[in-house]
């Protein structure tokens, strides 16, 4: 219950800052999120930064706060129902994102020195 009403407070705090000071807001919001995730044990960390680059990278274009939550909202239940799939067939889901992976192109670079700088 209490870490109930510390994130209550905080929910409240944070809105009545967004309110006040938009920027304050931002900052105060990616410190609460890097907290959150330094606090991930340390093999998990790049993966939810990476994570976190792409929710942000797909809010970017929704700067009205409620059109904003209904995106997160959409996307939480997208990968709701992602994690269902894997749950009720992992191989199947395994197999089916083997076969939609694109490789990437490998850019050949000269071996160093090799090339002369004009």
């Amino acid at each position: 219950m209490k870490n109930e009403m510390n994130m209550n407070e905080m929910i409240t705090q944070l809105h009545g800052l967004y309110q006040r000071d938009p920027e304050e807001f931002e900052r105060m919001s990616r410190l609460l999120i890097d907290q959150a995730i330094e606090s991930f044990p340390a093999e998990h960390r790049q993966r939810a930064y990476g994570l976190q680059f792409q929710l942000e990278h797909k809010l970017r274009k929704f700067n009205d706060p409620v059109a904003r939550m209904n995106k997160m909202v959409e996307i939480f239940w997208d990968q709701v129902l992602v994690f269902q799939q894997v749950l009720e067939d992992p191989e199947g889901y395994l197999s089916e994102k083997d076969k939609n992976k694109q490789e990437g192109k490998v850019i050949p670079f000269a071996p160093r020195g090799s090339r002369q700088l004009h």
